[in-house]
């Protein structure tokens, strides 16, 4: 297990008000022009990070901002640089019932992630939001053009991703974070939970953030889009100094940041008997009450 993970975050500037158009009928996707320059975005980031010394494990990319024309350009990408990308998708449409409208994000794992060797295999999957915010909501509503009303297409599944090397992770899309089932079924089980988000109520999900570091007693962070700011990384550290690893503040601009998040020494405090031994040499605060030991995997 390594003794920290490296993460990178993009975060492209999307304006929500206008990009699926300002007034009904609106757009199932971004307006082409904006499209292309999130892409110039997130390009520009992923080169910035895949180019030097110390290249993040991971990378995150925002709810909705990777467009549906780019989805195997991405899958491409994390091959061909043995990095796993998540990465929230414009909106798509139910196969099955067009006017039943998904949020979703995608994963992407080569087959080697920090070995020094190149990939052979991808394997990717695609998620999806469970709860739609009113705003989405209120857009399908009115009308999607060339489609007519629609409804949200919530999806039920969670997900724990399992690496010796990497640690633990779960990841969900934006309002999810309010999901009490769903931080229960966490609870124990992973060191890592990624939240992809388009979201500009800062405050409450700094809130949030800083609640679930301690509940689930695992790193927390959020990317959000550059055009509200807002990502941040916590981790429960003893020292409110440390805890928060970082915090990105500022509206209407484009950014990207790799920054490395504990996992061994954090493993070690989970495993940790705070109740019957003494935490002098744990960095971190104590284990909730009643929280399930995490179990350590050997699976890759």
């Amino acid at each position: 297990m390594k003794e920290f993970l490296t993460l990178g975050m993009i975060q492209p500037v999307i304006n929500p008000d206008i990009s699926w158009n300002r007034t009904p009928p609106f757009s199932l996707n971004i307006n082409p022009i904006i499209a292309e320059r999130v892409w110039e975005e997130i390009k520009t980031g992923l080169i910035e990070m895949l180019r030097v010394d110390g290249k993040p494990h991971i990378i995150l990319i925002p709810e909705l901002h990777l467009p549906v024309a780019r989805i195997n350009t991405i899958k491409s990408l994390s091959k061909r640089h043995n990095v796993i990308i998540i990465s929230g998708i414009d909106f798509q449409q139910n196969p099955i019932d067009k006017t039943r409208i998904r949020n979703r994000g995608i994963i992407c794992f080569p087959d080697q992630v920090d070995t020094g060797s190149p990939s052979i295999k991808l394997t990717s999957m695609q998620f999806g939001k469970t709860y739609f915010t009113y705003m989405e909501r209120s857009m399908f509503k009115k009308e999607i053009a060339n489609i007519g009303k629609c409804s949200s297409d919530p999806e039920q599944n969670m997900y724990i991703f399992q690496s010796q090397d990497l640690g633990n992770f779960g990841i969900m899309i934006c309002s999810d974070i309010f999901d009490i089932e769903r931080m229960a079924f966490y609870q124990g089980q992973i060191h890592h939970l990624f939240i992809i988000s388009l979201n500009k109520d800062l405050n409450t999900y700094f809130a949030m953030a800083e609640s679930l570091t301690r509940l689930l007693y695992c790193n927390v962070t959020i990317c959000n889009t550059g055009y509200y700011g807002g990502t941040v990384s916590i981790s429960p550290y003893s020292d409110p100094n440390e805890r928060t690893i970082y915090k990105y503040i500022g509206q209407r601009m484009f950014n990207s940041h790799v920054i490395n998040i504990p996992l061994k020494s954090l493993n070690t405090a989970q495993e940790f008997d705070f109740i019957r031994d003494d935490k002098e040499n744990i960095k971190f605060k104590a284990s909730p009450p009643s929280y399930p030991k995490i179990k350590s995997n050997n699976n890759a």
